[in-house]
């Protein structure tokens, strides 16, 4: 034994020893981390790459299905128009109908032509006179209507009305027909109103969506009809007929997919089709948003150079940490080897330098010599064991205290769990449901003990909806978190009888590891969006049905006071003048609420096109100087020349005439409205000043809200409908301007907005 434990037995002769235990340990350690690096980084380029194209194909399917939804919108709006007129002209005498068909032209430039037709198929009446007289029964609308009722006719060129109307840009006159029967008491066969709706919307609707992705480069959208030709889309291939496998996909539904065009290039197309819109039942038009395949995956080819760059420094990095911890581990080894002889040799611990040896062989040599004292240590051992057991009996007892402390808080978030006022749901990151309160039992009619365990997706989500939902739980168990975790989220469901629920959805994550859990409150919201839906139908149809017989009370009034009933006498005429004053204003109410609602639908449609704000200016302060000349308020214009911006003429001249007619009713007589127009940080500034009461503090808040209007005395004689600062507001905003006001209560008040310059 002791010729085993002796240094010069243990140790092995020098020179025979080529490599050490560390050597071995840092080549294996680097070869280990280049190929796991390699597999993550070739794993990750992969899973990464098929997402992002996923996405990129999905963003251009989504902009399709907008596309979509944008023009059967537009459609069934003209098409409820036309019947509504309709249903109007069968209560009015022959004399009424032009001046009803004018009235409609002016309400939507769009319409190309609107004609009033007799059974026999002669126009009676007709906009602007045209074709009056002509006989058009054999137009395929005329004959369709005769037959089977409401039509609506696909796009096609200007067979009658070519060289009576032209189109502003020189290109061919092209309609869409709409056509209704008009039924009057006692007539026969029903007499048919028709509308041609000019294209031109849908170049409306094609600027709209450019400008949407004017940050993407290299994407077209293209409108397609039921036969493939091309309606709307690049020059090139306007009025073609379209061969791609993407035209016949979207007659299936939405979705993307990479193809081969007759250009030669590939490219991405994201697909969708028209779908109608409650009685409009669309005409089979398929929108295509294509881009350049190489322009739409240049993320991911950059996505894979800067995996492949980080993963060759990860590799390099992690084979120097490799070699230097190798190094360091086996360091140690030697130290305990000779320290341990050391012990054994009665002397103390000390690290020498040693000539190369093998680390195992020594280790061993060390482990033998430590062997001897284990006896001495046996008793150290006993006690050591003694006072372990009486610390893990403290720390057993203070574990039991820490699960009962446990116990009482799931107690008490079951308790405040079962007292929400709203259902609440847990499930894990697989989808079945962990968790079911009482409030989720009364609204879905389905018993905790019922749900628990089972699918999400099954018990509450319907149909058309479960491959989406799956997909946002894929995501969850993939990143750990929900989309628009904690946002209030709009969500349709369904109760254990299969009636469909719309809710607002709250979702929040819980990860800790092993518990992994989608926890979410739902609040019913079926009620508030029926309320909603009943109030824009009510106010639309109260708004039209009082603006059509306004305009013609109106119309008489202004006759009145110009004298075709003779000279009335002072009280007469003094009424008279109330009777108009009060009827314009009631006009600008209906059309402020018309403007209001249009922007809470989304259907604020802006023409955008380089302007001079300083002539918008100019003309505003014409068209306002009367109105304030008769309150005794002088209007001065000064700033900056000629100002270009990119902007809806006429949307912001409606705000600059009502902030001037504020302005200027405000203003106490004889006092003078400032309206500066300056430019700084790339942006135009609008400023209106007057010298009025002021707006105050507690109702600052509220400014531009509808309906808003101060608690003054002054400002509750003024009058006006609240709506005004409204919809100011939204039209600056939609232009991607900002709006707003400085007050100083019986000093100074100035209303502002901001717009970008066309050349920022």
């Amino acid at each position: 034994m002791t010729s085993l434990a002796s240094p010069s037995a243990s140790a092995a002769p020098a020179g025979t020893v080529r490599y050490g235990l560390g050597s071995y340990l840092a080549f294996a350690f680097s070869l280990l981390c280049v190929l796991v690096t390699a597999v993550l980084v070739l794993v990750s380029e992969r899973i990464a790459s098929d997402q992002v194209r996923s996405s990129i194909g999905g963003n251009l399917a989504e902009l399709a299905n907008q596309t979509t939804t944008r023009l059967d919108r537009a459609m069934f709006e003209r098409y409820r128009e036309v019947g509504l007129m309709a249903q109007r002209l069968g209560s009015l005498e022959p004399a009424q109908v032009r001046a009803e068909l004018e009235a409609m032209q002016r309400t939507y430039a769009n319409y190309a032509w609107i004609g009033y037709v007799e059974p026999s198929g002669r126009v009676q009446a007709a906009t602007g006179g045209v074709l009056v007289g002509a006989d058009v029964s054999a137009r395929p609308w005329f004959g369709a209507v005769m037959q089977s009722g409401p039509h609506v006719g696909d796009v096609h060129e200007a067979v009658m009305l070519a060289s009576l109307l032209r189109e502003p840009s020189g290109e061919p006159l092209r309609f869409v027909d709409i056509a209704f029967p008009v039924r009057r008491p006692g007539q026969g066969a029903p007499s048919v109103l028709a509308a041609h709706l000019s294209w031109q919307w849908a170049r409306d609707i094609e600027k709209a969506i450019s400008s949407s992705i004017a940050d993407e480069r290299g994407v077209d959208v293209l409108i397609v009809s039921r036969d493939g030709t091309v309606l709307l889309g690049p020059p090139d291939l306007h009025e073609n007929q379209l061969h791609v496998p993407s035209v016949a996909l979207a007659a299936r539904g939405r979705g993307f997919t990479s193809e081969r065009w007759p250009d030669g290039q590939e490219y991405l197309v994201g697909y969708s089709h028209d779908r109608g819109f409650r009685e409009y039942t669309g005409l089979g038009w398929r929108v295509l948003v294509r881009q350049d395949l190489d322009t739409a995956y240049t993320p991911v080819r950059q996505l894979q150079l800067h995996l492949a760059a980080w993963g060759l420094g990860v590799a390099l990095l992690f084979s120097l940490v490799g070699w230097a911890v190798a190094r360091v581990v086996t360091r140690p080894l030697i130290d305990l080897a000779a320290d341990a002889r050391e012990i054994e040799a009665g002397g103390r611990m000390r690290h020498a330098q040693a000539e190369p040896y093998r680390e195992v062989a020594q280790l061993g040599g060390a482990l033998r010599s430590l062997l001897r004292t284990v006896q001495q240590k046996e008793a150290a051992l006993r006690d050591l064991n003694v006072s372990l057991e009486r610390r893990v009996e403290e720390r057993t007892a203070a574990l039991r205290e820490t699960f009962e402390h446990v116990r009482e808080n799931e107690r008490r978030i079951q308790t405040i769990l079962e007292s929400a006022p709203d259902p609440f749901i847990a499930v894990d990151f697989s989808g079945l449901v962990t968790d079911w309160n009482s409030r989720a039992e009364a609204l879905f009619g389905w018993r905790r003990d019922e749900v628990v365990g089972r699918s999400l997706v099954e018990v509450l989500v319907p149909e058309r909806y479960r491959a989406s939902v799956e997909k946002a739980m894929r995501m969850a168990a993939d990143t750990g978190q929900a989309p628009l975790s904690g946002a209030p989220i709009e969500r349709v469901v369904v109760d254990r009888a299969g009636n469909e629920i719309e809710v607002e959805l709250r979702v929040g994550v819980v990860d800790s590891g092993k518990l992994q859990l989608l926890c979410g409150f739902m609040h019913d919201i079926s009620q508030r969006k029926e309320i909603d839906r009943l109030k824009t139908e009510f106010v639309s149809t109260v708004s039209h049905e009082l603006r059509t017989p306004l305009t013609a009370v109106y119309g008489s009034l202004r006759l009145l006071a110009g004298g075709v009933a003779g000279q009335l006498p002072a009280q007469g005429q003094q009424l008279l003048e109330m009777s108009t004053r009060s009827c314009e204003r009631l006009i600008r109410l209906i059309n402020d609420v018309l403007d209001v609602e249009r922007i809470a639908a989304g259907r604020l449609a802006l023409r955008m096109e380089p302007l001079d704000l300083r002539t918008l200016l100019e003309r505003a302060v014409n068209d306002t100087e009367s109105y304030a000349r008769e309150l005794g308020v002088r209007l001065r214009l000064e700033g900056a020349g000629p100002v270009p911006v990119r902007a809806d003429g006429d949307r912001i001249m409606q705000v600059l005439v009502n902030l001037l007619s504020n302005a200027a009713k405000f203003s106490p007589r004889g006092d003078e409205v400032l309206v500066t127009l300056a430019v700084h940080g790339g942006r135009a500034r609008v400023g209106v000043v007057d010298h009025g009461a002021g707006i105050p503090p507690e109702f600052r808040a509220r400014v531009f809200e509808r309906f808003a209007q101060a608690d003054a005395s002054d400002r509750r004689e003024k009058g006006g409908t609240g709506l005004g600062l409204n919809i100011c507001r939204s039209i600056v905003q939609a232009h991607g301007g900002t709006i707003g006001f400085d007050s100083a209560p019986g000093e100074r008040t100035e209303f502002f907005f901001e717009l970008a310059l066309a050349d920022s």
